[in-house]
């Protein structure tokens, strides 16, 4: 299913007037989005999260396995997506590479502070 939206657009990012009402229907899509399809994950947490490369997880994208989703300045995909690539069944010569629970704390943190850092950018409290 295709995500139709003015504010989640696929390749495309449409800017909102950075005022209340802007913030919040921004705010409201978001949550209608995650409420419709099951939750949404930042695409810099599913390279880890799956055991793949950064560049695999922006090429599965553009081939159209994952839906995206542009909110914040940050890219999301949709949460059940990345669960059933996931537990696909793959051979044993593709990537298994299993992160440490220190390096997915780790990648979490900076997720976290590149967040902040765009979110005081684009004028946020």
């Amino acid at each position: 299913m295709m995500p139709t939206s003015s504010i989640a657009t696929i390749g495309t990012r449409i800017e909102r007037p950075k005022t209340k009402k802007g913030v919040f229907a921004d705010v409201r899509e978001f949550l209608r989005i995650t409420k419709l399809h099951g939750g949404l994950v930042p695409m810099s947490a599913v390279a880890t999260l799956l055991g793949v490369s950064r560049q695999r997880v922006h090429q599965l994208a553009d081939e159209g396995t994952f839906s995206v989703f542009e909110f914040y300045g940050m890219k999301w995909l949709l949460e059940e997506e990345v669960v059933a690539f996931g537990k696909l069944n793959r051979r044993a010569g593709e990537n298994q590479y299993k992160p440490s629970v220190k390096q997915m704390w780790k990648d979490s943190h900076e997720m976290g502070k590149q967040f902040a850092k765009s979110w005081r950018a684009r004028g946020g409290s």
